[in-house]
């Protein structure tokens, strides 16, 4: 995933402070130690507090900011210069990295269609930023029309091990046009009344075939991922795993195509890998025997998702 050129000086800014400043890691760790071998590096971005903010993300996406719109922890409106620290999620093989990382138990993000996932944090004078009660900032994404019944879902740490989504509270989802940078642009516009993991999506069916994946003795369930990668929508759905067998489970929606993943940490350092690549038109069982992988091997083939 390539962003727009980060401004030297805000770089600056951050090194200045970067015991304060989180660094973006991809929701929580768990078991796999998988490299972070995707550039998920922050776009640093500066506005002034008091007036209205177009930041351009690159590709026609634009967030808005109202003025007078940010607050401290004790909800005192601030003004002066914020810092932004702001990562999108653009390919399919980044949600495959993301998800990799994360224990989402309480979630719908294998029926999500994403059309924006971003993560945002504001900081002023080191210290994190919050947006007021009753205000909202504004995302503009280009993309297809057919996104435009969709939502607005947060991001939300249920447990230390745990994150998933939550459809946002007073949100709204628009077709809209704007122009960034002399070009012209039709897609969506979105708000959000926070900070943090922000994804404008639209649900994909939930009914559909039981997916499932047993995995030959000896390799560790805790150890292990399994993966359905959507051809037609910017969604991964993780299957889980089925009481205390070798076996990983999942409802994938009637019609999908996409490619199945398995990846698992024999030990530290020592990955299996196995795809298949599949259509969903009924249940489906298969059994798993992932081969001993080359960590560069594994890597290129995600990336050609």
């Amino acid at each position: 995933m390539k962003y727009s050129t980060i401004f030297l000086l805000f770089s600056l800014i951050f090194i200045g402070c970067k015991d304060d400043v989180d660094e973006f890691e991809p929701y929580v760790k768990t078991a796999i130690s998988f490299p972070e071998v995707v550039d998920l590096k922050p776009i640093y971005a500066q506005f002034n507090a008091e007036e209205m903010s177009e930041i351009d993300l690159g590709e026609g996406n634009i967030l808005v900011i109202l003025p007078n719109s940010i607050v401290d922890k004790a909800g005192h409106t601030l003004a002066g210069k914020i810092d932004l620290s702001i990562t999108r999620i653009q390919k399919k093989s980044d949600l495959v990295y993301a998800y990799m990382n994360s224990n989402d138990g309480q979630s719908d993000n294998g029926l999500l269609d994403n059309y924006h996932i971003i993560n945002i944090k504001g900081y002023h004078n080191s210290k994190e930023v919050f947006i007021k009660d009753n205000q909202q900032i504004i995302l503009k994404s280009p993309t297809d029309a057919s996104v435009s019944d969709g939502f607005v879902w947060s991001g939300k740490y249920f447990t230390s091990n745990d994150f998933g989504w939550e459809k946002a509270p007073n949100t709204s989802v628009i077709m809209d046009s704007w122009n960034s940078n002399g070009t012209s642009y039709d897609g969506i516009s979105y708000t959000s009344s926070t900070f943090g993991w922000i994804s404008g999506a639209k649900k994909l069916s939930n009914s559909g075939h039981s997916l499932c994946v047993n995995l030959i003795e000896g390799l560790d369930v805790k150890k292990t991922k399994v993966y359905f990668i959507f051809d037609d929508a910017f969604s991964v759905a993780e299957l889980k795993i089925f009481s205390d067998t070798q076996r990983f489970c999942g409802t994938i929606p009637s019609g999908s195509k996409g490619h199945l993943i398995i990846i698992n940490e024999e030990e530290k350092g020592k990955y299996r890998y196995q795809k298949e690549t599949l259509t969903i038109s009924e249940n489906t069982d298969i059994s798993a025997q992932p081969p001993v992988r080359v960590l560069e091997d594994i890597i290129l083939d995600l990336n050609s998702l």
